[in-house]
């Protein structure tokens, strides 16, 4: 009985601990899937971005128009993550514009709303009763006004004075952010130029061009067609976008417009990529696990 009881638990943890590598193993070798579509109209663009992975089971998807929409999903549950607020129907659009048209023309023409002959008589009574009902309240309210003003009177002059608590102005916090960066770039202007540590920045720069490589996306197709107004600027900007290897190697499609005199841009774009974690993990681990990155950390964080 003893062994059985022990055979089930044995089994249980097993099929536990598998779980576990399984989602970890997924983690680290399931790739992020992620895709961007949009178009753009000068300053009107629209976008929509979404990511997957293991399947679409987990699913973050973001539109943009006029307004943000977007939901998160895991599996069959569903979350918004923008509350929009609904726009009315037709008919209530209708039903509003026509009371405030009647409202506005009542207000113009000082005309009181119409009263039926059979209802007169039970509004006058109604009449009669807020008049004696506000006769009753100011009379209440005078002699809470003079109950007052004899507290005022006899109340004592002196008044505790409490001091706020010392707060620092935005500037203020604002400059010593900006004295931490400028510190930050100086040590590590000092650091660079220092024999020790070139080993170290060579490693740096080796591992973050991995990440960066990992993570940029695959395909990045751009069709746009745009004049800056003047055609000498407009042949500048063409042979400083030519300098970009990525357009020939994603087979960007820009048209100059060189006879147009208002600046413009208008296209449209397709970005796809995905992201394996465990590549990003391993360079993170490599720049951790360095004797010279951690030597050039502890001096810069001195």
């Amino acid at each position: 009985m003893i062994f059985t009881i022990l055979k089930v638990i044995g089994i249980i943890l097993l099929v536990v601990l598998a779980l576990i590598l399984t989602a970890l193993l997924c983690v680290l070798f399931v790739s992020v899937k992620y895709r961007a579509v949009g178009s753009f109209d000068n300053t009107d663009i629209r976008a929509k971005a979404h990511v997957s992975w293991l399947f679409h089971l987990f699913a973050l998807h973001i539109e943009y128009a006029q307004e943000t929409d977007g939901y998160i999903r895991f599996a069959f549950v569903k979350k918004k993550l923008f509350d929009n607020y609904e726009a009315l129907d037709d008919d209530d659009m209708d039903e509003a514009a026509k009371t405030e048209t009647e409202d506005k023309v009542s207000e113009n023409t000082g005309d009181e709303p119409k009263i039926p002959a059979d209802e007169s008589e039970h509004v006058a009574d109604e009449q009669a009763e807020d008049e004696c009902t506000a006769r009753t309240h100011n009379e209440y309210r005078s002699v809470t006004d003079e109950n007052q003003h004899i507290k005022q009177q006899t109340k004592p002059t002196h008044k505790k004075t409490y001091k706020k608590p010392h707060k620092k102005s935005h500037k203020k916090q604002f400059k010593d952010k900006s004295d931490k960066i400028k510190n930050c770039i100086y040590k590590l202007k000092r650091e660079y130029s220092d024999e020790r540590n070139k080993a170290a920045f060579l490693h740096l720069k080796k591992e973050l061009f991995i990440i960066l490589k990992r993570i940029c996306p695959r395909r990045l197709k751009l069709t746009m067609v745009y004049s800056t107004g003047s055609p000498d600027t407009t042949g500048i900007s063409l042979g400083i976008l030519a300098c970009f290897p990525v357009g020939y190697t994603n087979r960007w499609r820009i048209t100059p417009d060189f006879e147009s005199e208002k600046p413009y841009a208008k296209g449209s774009f397709d970005i796809k990529g995905h992201v394996i974690v465990i590549s990003i993990l391993a360079a993170t681990l490599r720049i951790l696990f360095d004797k010279n990155c951690r030597r050039l950390y502890n001096r810069i964080s001195r």
